[in-house]
C-alpha cells in the first residue's frame, strides 16, 4: 500500500503561521501596523518554524507496517502534481484550513482515497466531509493503527479515540522532513532542532478556554522516562539533533518522573539542550537544578493575567505571586530563559486589568512574552458559552488565530483589544531593560556559538 502524507505551508503573507501550536489548532501571529509591530512579526517568521509532529508519527507507523510512505511538501493546490497512491492524509489547522481544503479537493479529484485529521477537524468534521473520503475524530495515530489492523480504508467520520499506551508508538520518522529549516529561536538557538512529546493530555480546569485537551484529552498519559531518553538518543544519533522542544502541555505534572528523566539524560551524557512547557506551581528549585544539569535551557509558562479574579472568571487556577516570581528569578539566575504567555481580553478583563498585565509582564522581564487575544475555539466550553449568548461575531475560522478579536467582549471593543495587543508587544520588546538584558545573549548564541 502506498500512502501520501502532506506537509502544507501557509500562503499567508500577513501572519506568522505555526500549525502545531494551540493544541494543533494552529496560531497566526500578527501584531499591527507600526514599525515595531512589523519588526516583531518579521523576527517571529524567521525564528519560530516548527513541524507538525503527528505527521512524523504517522510516517513511522506506516513504515513499521510495511507501507510505502511519501511526504509531500506544498504551499498551494498549484504545487500539487498528479500522483498515484492508495491513501492520502492531510493535517488540517483552523488558521489555514481554506488553503488546506483546496488541496484536499484536488487530491480527491485525482482518485486517491483521502482522509484529514487534526484538532479543528475533530471539532468541526462537517466542514470537510463533502470534500474527502473520511475525517479522523480523535488521535490520528489511533486511527492509523486501526486502519492497518483491519486493512480497510474508512469512509465518513472515523472515531479513533486515544492511544492508551504511548510507549507502543514508534519514534516519529523525520527522514523526509526539512529538518535544517526548523528553528525555535530565541528560546533554543542551537540547530538542528526538533520537537518531541513526552506525554499527552492536560487535567487542568483552564480547558474551559484552552484548546490543548481538545485532541489530547484531559487524562494525562505519560511515556516512560526511559523511552523518552531513548528517543532523544535516537534523534542525536540519526539526525545529529542539538536541541529539542518538548510539546507536552504540562511537562512536570509528575515531578518525580521529570527528575528521573533528567537523571537518565545526565547518565547517558546526551549533551542536548531542550525546552518544555509547564505550570510554575509544578516546579521547585531542586527540580530546576537537575533539569538544568540535564540540558533544560527554556521553559514555556502560562501567566495569562496579573488579575487573579480575571483568571478565576475563566476557570484558570491562579499561581501565587511570590512563588511565581521566585521561580522566574531563580531560572534567570540559573541561565534558563522563559517564554511567558498572556491573554488579552479574558471574559472579565478591563483596560485597567490588561494594562496591569502588561506592566507585570515587564516586571517579570522574560525572554519571550506572547500577548494573545482571547479566542473561543470550537469544542471548548468558552466557545459554547459565547455561542449560546450570541456573542461570537466572526465565524471566519481563519480569524480564530489568537490575535484577532472574534467575539463581543463585555468591556472592550475590538479596536481597543487590537490597540492593547499592539501596545503590549511594542512596549515590551523595545524597552532598554529588555534590549540590554537579552540582545547580547541572542547575538552570541545565534552567531558566535561554535556549533
Amino acid at each position: 500500500m502506498k500512502v501520501l502524507l502532506f506537509d502544507i505551508k501557509t500562503k499567508s503573507d500577513k501572519k506568522c503561521i505555526n500549525k502545531d501550536l494551540a493544541g494543533g489548532m494552529g496560531t497566526g501571529t500578527w501584531v499591527g501596523r507600526s514599525l515595531g509591530a512589523r519588526i516583531f512579526e518579521f523576527a517571529k517568521k524567521k525564528n519560530v518554524v516548527l513541524p507538525v509532529i503527528t505527521t512524523a508519527y504517522l510516517a513511522a507507523i506506516f513504515k513499521r507496517a510495511g507501507w510505502q510512505v511519501s511526504l509531500i511538501q506544498i504551499k498551494s493546490p498549484n504545487g500539487l502534481s498528479e500522483r498515484k497512491a492508495d491513501l492520502a492524509l492531510i493535517p488540517v489547522s483552523i488558521v489555514d484550513y481554506k488553503n488546506e481544503l483546496e488541496i484536499i479537493r484536488k487530491i480527491k479529484k485525482q482518485g486517491i482515497h483521502t482522509g484529514v485529521y487534526g484538532a479543528f477537524v475533530s471539532m468541526m468534521p462537517e466542514i470537510f466531509l463533502e470534500d474527502c473520503n473520511f475525517v479522523i475524530v480523535g488521535e490520528p495515530e489511533s486511527a492509523i493503527l486501526k486502519i492497518i489492523s483491519e486493512n480497510k480504508l474508512p469512509n465518513g467520520v472515523f472515531n479513533a479515540g486515544h492511544i492508551s499506551d504511548l510507549d507502543l508508538l514508534p519514534f516519529p520518522d523525520w527522514s523526509q522532513f526539512p529538518i535544517k529549516q526548523y528553528s525555535y529561536s530565541p528560546a533554543l538557538n542551537k540547530k538542528p532542532v526538533l520537537v518531541m512529546l513526552g506525554s499527552r493530555g492536560c487535567p487542568y480546569s483552564c480547558s474551559f478556554y484552552c484548546p490543548y485537551p481538545l485532541l489530547g484529552g484531559k487524562t494525562w498519559r505519560p511515556r516512560s522516562y526511559q523511552k523518552v531518553a531513548d528517543e532523544m538518543e535516537y534523534l542525536k544519533k540519526e539526525y545529529k539533533i542539538k536541541a529539542i522542544d518538548f510539546r507536552d502541555p504540562i511537562f512536570t505534572l509528575d515531578r518525580e518522573r521529570a527528575k528521573n528523566l533528567s537523571k537518565e539524560i545526565i547518565k547517558r551524557k546526551l549533551n542536548i539542550i531542550w525546552s518544555c512547557e509547564t505550570r510554575l506551581d509544578r516546579l521547585d528549585k531542586d527540580l530546576i537544578n537537575i533539569m538544568y544539569e540535564a540540558g533544560l535551557r527554556n521553559i514555556n509558562i502560562g501567566v495569562e493575567s496579573y488579575d487573579h479574579e480575571v483568571l478565576r472568571g475563566s476557570k484558570r487556577l491562579p499561581i501565587e505571586y511570590q512563588h511565581q516570581e521566585e521561580i522566574i528569578d531563580f531560572c534567570h539566575k540559573k541561565g534558563i530563559s522563559l517564554a511567558a504567555f498572556y491573554i488579552i481580553g479574558l471574559e472579565n478583563d478591563t483596560k485597567k486589568s490588561i494594562m496591569a498585565t502588561i506592566n507585570y509582564a515587564k516586571k517579570l522581564n522574560t525572554l519571550v512574552a506572547q500577548f494573545a487575544i482571547s479566542t473561543p475555539y470550537p469544542g471548548t466550553c468558552f466557545y459554547d458559552k459565547l455561542k449560546r449568548e450570541g456573542r461570537i461575531k466572526n465565524f471566519n475560522w481563519e480569524d480564530h488565530d489568537e490575535y484577532t478579536p472574534v467575539f463581543e467582549h463585555k468591556n472592550l471593543s475590538s479596536e481597543e483589544l487590537l490597540s492593547l495587543k499592539e501596545k503590549a508587544f511594542v512596549s515590551y520588546y523595545f524597552r532598554p531593560e529588555y534590549i540590554l538584558r537579552y540582545m547580547p545573549k541572542y547575538f552570541f548564541e545565534k552567531f558566535l556559538w561554535p556549533f
